[in-house]
C-alpha cells in the first residue's frame, strides 16, 4: 500500500513551501527517514525525510513549485510496485517548457500595476536557477532584472542566491536605493486596491481562527525592572568573557517566566475539544521580528531544564539563525507558551493574539524611567525607577482572571527580587 509524502507544516504562520530539489527520482529505492527532497520558505530551508521505505512511485509536485502545507506531493510504494508512468516523464522534467509556459501565463494574467516591471515570479519563470520568494521580492523591490540575478554568485546551500548575496550585489554595483528606484507615486497618498499575497492571506486566516477559537482575556501589571537591570549590568561582562554569551533582558525575563510557569502550570497547557492537555515540559516560544517585516516564533524546547547560561545561548542561537533563515522545522514547532517583545520597538505594551494552541502569551513592553512613590521609614518618598508594563493574554475557556493576575503578581515578585544569584 502506497504511503503519501506530505508537504510538512513549517511553523504557525507558514502556509506553503517551495520544492527546491527532489533528491530521488521516480523508481528509486528509498529508506525511511532518508532525505527525499528539500523545501524552502521565506523563513525556513529544510530537508524532508521519507515517511516510509520502498520505491518512489509518484511525484506530484515539481521542483520550483510552491505547494500548500498538508498537500500530497508524492508517494512511496512497496517493493516491486510499478512506478506510475504518467509521472515518470512529466514530473522528472526540471524547468521543462511546459512548466515555463505555465509560469509565464500566470505572470501574464496576474493584475499588476504598470510601473512594476519585475514580477515577483519572473526569476523562477525565466531562469534555470531557483530563487526563493524573499530573493524574488527583494529583486523586484530594488529593480534588479532576471539577467542581473543570474550573474550573482550564490553562497547559500547548493550555490543558491540568498538575501545577503543580493544586498552585496546592490552595494558593489551602486544600485539605487529602494526609495529612489521606486516612483514617487508609489509613496504618495492615493486611492487604490491591492490584493493580499498568499502568505498574508494565510496569516490573516490563522489570526482570525485564533480569535474565533479562544476567548481572549488580558491582564496588565507594571513591574519595577531596576534591580534586574543592575543584575544584568554587573554580570554582562562575566557572561561575555567566560561563556561567550550575550546576557540580555529578554533572557532574564524568560528565566523569570519559566519559574513563574512552574507555579502556575495551567498556563503551560493546551485545549483539544473539551480535554486539557498538560505538558510536562515548558517549550518557550519567543517571537523574532525578521528584516522582511515578517515574524517567526522559534522554540526553546524543555526550557525548564536550562540554567540562565543555556537559556541565553539558545535564545541568541535561535534568533541569529531565524534571521538568516537557517532554522529547522522542529525549531519552530511545539511551543507551549509564548513571549513577544514589542518593547524593543518602543511599544509601552501590546495586546497579542494567542499563538494556537497555546493558552497563554506574555507581552513585554518598553522599559522607561519614572518617578515612583514608595513608603519608607521616614514617610512617602519619590524615587526614579525603571518600570515596564507586562501584559498576559490568556484563553478564558481555561484561565480565569484571578489565576492570570496571580501569575503576573508572582512574576513581578521574581523580577523585582532578582538578586545577585547568577552563575559566574
Amino acid at each position: 500500500m502506497a504511503t503519501d509524502i506530505i508537504m510538512p507544516k513549517m511553523g504557525e504562520s507558514i502556509t506553503e513551501g517551495t520544492i527546491t530539489q527532489w533528491k530521488k527520482k521516480v523508481g528509486d529505492q528509498v529508506n525511511k527517514d532518508e532525505t527525499i527532497l528539500e523545501i524552502s520558505t521565506d523563513k525556513v530551508d529544510s530537508e524532508v525525510p521519507s515517511p516510509a521505505s520502498g520505491i518512489l512511485i509518484e511525484i506530484l509536485s515539481s521542483e520550483n513549485e510552491t505547494v500548500e502545507v498538508g498537500s500530497v506531493i508524492g508517494s512511496i510504494g512497496d517493493e516491486g510496485e510499478t512506478p506510475k508512468a504518467k509521472d515518470e516523464v512529466s514530473r522528472e522534467q526540471q524547468n521543462s517548457e511546459k512548466d515555463i509556459e505555465k509560469n509565464e501565463e500566470s505572470v501574464a494574467t496576474k493584475p499588476i500595476e504598470k510601473e512594476a516591471s519585475l514580477d515577483i515570479a519572473e526569476p523562477a519563470a525565466r531562469s534555470n536557477r531557483f530563487y526563493s520568494p524573499l530573493v524574488r521580492s527583494l529583486a523586484k523591490k530594488e529593480g534588479i532584472s532576471v539577467s542581473d540575478l543570474d550573474r550573482i554568485s550564490g553562497t547559500g546551500r547548493g550555490g543558491r542566491v540568498n538575501k545577503t548575496d543580493v544586498l552585496n550585489f546592490i552595494e558593489s554595483n551602486s544600485k539605487p536605493s529602494s526609495i529612489s528606484s521606486i516612483p514617487t507615486q508609489s509613496y504618495s497618498l492615493e486611492n487604490r486596491v491591492e490584493e493580499m499575497d498568499t502568505v498574508r492571506k494565510k496569516i490573516a486566516e490563522h489570526m482570525i481562527h485564533s480569535q474565533q477559537t479562544s476567548a481572549h482575556v488580558y491582564s496588565t501589571i507594571e513591574i519595577d525592572m531596576t534591580n534586574l537591570l543592575e543584575v544584568k549590568k554587573s554580570h554582562s561582562d562575566i557572561y561575555k568573557n567566560k561563556h561567550s554569551i550575550k546576557l540580555s533582558v529578554t533572557s532574564l525575563l524568560i528565566d523569570a517566566c519559566i519559574k513563574a510557569l512552574g507555579e502556575f502550570p495551567l498556563l503551560n497547557t493546551s485545549i483539544d475539544g473539551t480535554n486539557i492537555i498538560h505538558h510536562k515540559n515548558i517549550n518557550m516560544g519567543v517571537a523574532v521580528a525578521l528584516e522582511d517585516n515578517n515574524l517567526i516564533v522559534p522554540v526553546i524546547k524543555s526550557s525548564e531544564e536550562l540554567n540562565l547560561i543555556g537559556i541565553s545561548r539558545s535564545l541568541e542561537d535561535l534568533s541569529v539563525r531565524a534571521r538568516s533563515k537557517q532554522l529547522s522545522l522542529e525549531e519552530v514547532q511545539g511551543s507551549t507558551f509564548t513571549i513577544t517583545n514589542p518593547g524593543v520597538f518602543g511599544g509601552l505594551f501590546g495586546i497579542p493574539i494567542l499563538n494556537q494552541p497555546n493558552v497563554g502569551i506574555l507581552s513585554i513592553g518598553k522599559i522607561q524611567k519614572k518617578p515612583i512613590v514608595k513608603e519608607t521609614e521616614f514617610g512617602d518618598s519619590i524615587f526614579i525607577r525603571s518600570m515596564m508594563y507586562v501584559t498576559l493574554g490568556y484563553d478564558h475557556r481555561l484561565i480565569d482572571g484571578a489565576y492570570g493576575t496571580r501569575f503576573l503578581s508572582y512574576l513581578s515578585q521574581i523580577i523585582e527580587s532578582y538578586g545577585d544569584r547568577l552563575e559566574k
